[in-house]
Parts: C-alpha cells; structure tokens; sequence
C-alpha cells in the first residue's frame, strides 16, 4: 500500500506549457516510486488524480481544508502566492516545496522584492526550488535557502508530426502571445526581423501553446510588418516534441528567462538549440548576445556550416527528475 502522499499545485496539459509539461511527464515516475499524488489542476481537466481548480480565488481558501498530504508542492509565478504560502505553513502542517520558475522576482521594486523575501524566509517546513541560476544565486546572497534544480523532465516519445516546406525550418515557440509577452519577454520581434533578412534561406515554425489567450490580432500585424507571411507556419495548442525533428535549429531568443526547457528537449532529440544568454543555459546551447541582431545571424551561420552530431556535442543527458524525487523521500522520512 502506497504510503506516500503528496499534493501538487500548479497547472496540467491542456493547454501545454512549461509547467504543465513538466507536472505530467513527473506522473510515471512518481507511480514507479509508490507516491500517491493529488494534482490540484489551474485549468480545467479533471480525472481521478487531477482537480480543476480553474484558478478560482475560492481554491486558495480550499486548500486550508482539502485532505492532509505528507508534502504539498507549489508551482509559482504570481507575486501574491509568497504571501500565501507563509500563510499556508501556518496553517497545514505538511512539507512544503515551491519551485519559482522564472526570473520575476529580479526585476521587482526594491520593496516588492524585500516583501518577497520576508514572507519566504518565514514560511515554514519549506524547500525552495529555482530553476534560475541567477535567481537560486540571489536568494543565497538574500538569506533566503534555495536549491538550483531546473524543472526539466526528458521527453519519453514523440509523434514526429510532419511540416512541409522547402525551405530550412527553424523552431521557435511560445506559451501564448500577446504584445506585452512577445515584446518583453520572448523577443519576437527579433525573431521576425531575422526571418525578414533570411527569407530566402529559412522559414519559421512557430508555435503557440495557448491560442484561446493569445491575441492573434496582433500577430497578425506583425506578420504583415516584417513582411514574412510566406515564410511562418503556425501551429497552435501542439506538443513541440513532435514538431523538432523538422527543424534545422530551435532558437530561444527571450529577453528575461529562467532557463529554458525547450532548449534541451531540442538537444535530446537531435536538434541545436540558439539561445540568448540572458541566464544559466543547458550546457551545449549555442549562445548569442540578447538583442543582438547580427551577433545571431553569426550563431545560425556557424549553426549551418557544422553537422548536428559536432553541434551537439556538449550536450549532456540531465535527470533533474531523479534530484526532485529524492528530495520528496527526504520530506516522506523525515
């Protein structure tokens, strides 16, 4: 009999994103480890494992009351779950874990910051997960213990999905698009204005996880800016795994980043990846300097001139995984 339990809190396919990926390729081996665990759902499937929470308010109150766990663990992105998970320490009497899964809390005021790291050095029974090396860096130097662990999980299977096309394809993906996102964060306008120079040379397969909450409207404009119509494919609400395999290169141009999960599954299964170099990337990317047009037009002409077998060459086999379950057993024994 199971003896094990634990709680996740955070998102789960579909939509498919970083987070939610990583919940659902975590589940085979936490079967395979005798772990009994409850997924509270931010969306909106719902199975004998998984509650949809739908990220109603009301389920931040309801998690004071739902069945007891031996570990709870929390997958931030909000300013205001800090606050919460104090609170919550308070109140339950389980382990907690939280993984912050991006680099937010560095570009914070002063004071936004300062409140962050009040409420998180006093949460109680808690193990802190960054999956920024940057962010893990600031939180040591801030009093705040923190432990470096992406949350990257290796693919188990693809459909390799078929693009036709005539020209290079190179991948690039975001979770949804809007303005704010694609000009702050995943830098598309980069993107595109390689596209524009290269099209004779390449086309872009662009993937977009959440079409609902994407405003195509403006995609639409941009296109039409940079004048790459013929040369986009779009590709909507898909796994990027059975996508890869038609691209010469995946390139993560963002601007603010924690790490980028997509980077090594690009490597795992046979393709480069082009990175910024924003933060601490998966040994084996080829970095460019963030923003830099030309210094990446060097990186995919480099890309182009050498097999994948030399590009992938530093590229090593990552079992994060492994690290996160031995931290649940030390919280089951402890």
């Amino acid at each position: 009999m199971m003896n094990k339990h634990l709680a996740i809190f955070g998102p789960y396919p579909p939509p498919l994103g970083g987070i939610s990926v990583h919940i659902m390729r975590l589940e085979p081996f936490l079967e395979t480890e005798g772990i009994s665990y409850r997924i509270y759902n931010h969306g909106d499937v719902q199975s004998n494992s998984v509650i949809a929470t739908r990220k109603k308010v009301i389920w931040y109150l309801k998690m004071f009351f739902v069945e007891p766990f031996q570990v709870f663990h929390f997958h931030q992105f909000f300013y205001f779950h800090f606050i919460y998970y104090c609170f919550f320490s308070l109140f339950r009497k389980e382990e907690i874990v939280v993984t912050i899964h991006s680099e937010r809390l560095l570009n914070y005021s002063f004071f936004k910051q300062k409140m962050a790291l009040f409420f998180l050095s006093r949460t109680r029974k808690l193990s802190l997960i960054s999956v920024s090396k940057n962010l893990n860096d600031f939180l040591l130097v801030n009093g705040v213990n923190s432990i470096f662990l992406p949350a990257y999980i290796p693919p188990q299977g693809t459909a390799n999905k078929a693009v036709n096309c005539d020209k290079d394809l190179f991948l690039f993906s975001v979770w949804k698009f809007n303005k704010k996102l694609a000009d702050e964060i995943y830098n598309v306008p980069l993107a595109f204005e390689f596209l524009s120079k290269h099209k004779s040379e390449f086309s872009m397969l662009f993937m977009i996880g959440n079409k609902k909450d994407s405003d195509l409207v403006y995609l639409d404009e941009l296109i039409s800016e940079y004048n790459i119509r013929e040369n986009i494919i779009l590709v909507f609400d898909e796994n990027l795994i059975d996508y890869v395999h038609n691209c010469r290169f995946l390139l993560r141009a963002n601007i603010s980043d924690g790490y980028g999960v997509s980077i090594q599954e690009a490597m795992d299964l046979g393709i480069p990846a082009i990175a910024s170099d924003v933060c601490e990337r998966p040994k084996g990317s080829i970095l460019f300097k963030s923003n830099d047009l030309f210094n990446l037009s060097e990186k995919v002409a480099y890309v182009q001139r050498n097999s994948k077998e030399e590009l992938l060459k530093g590229r090593e086999d990552l079992l994060y995984h492994k690290e996160l379950l031995k931290l649940y057993d030390s919280h089951f024994n402890s």
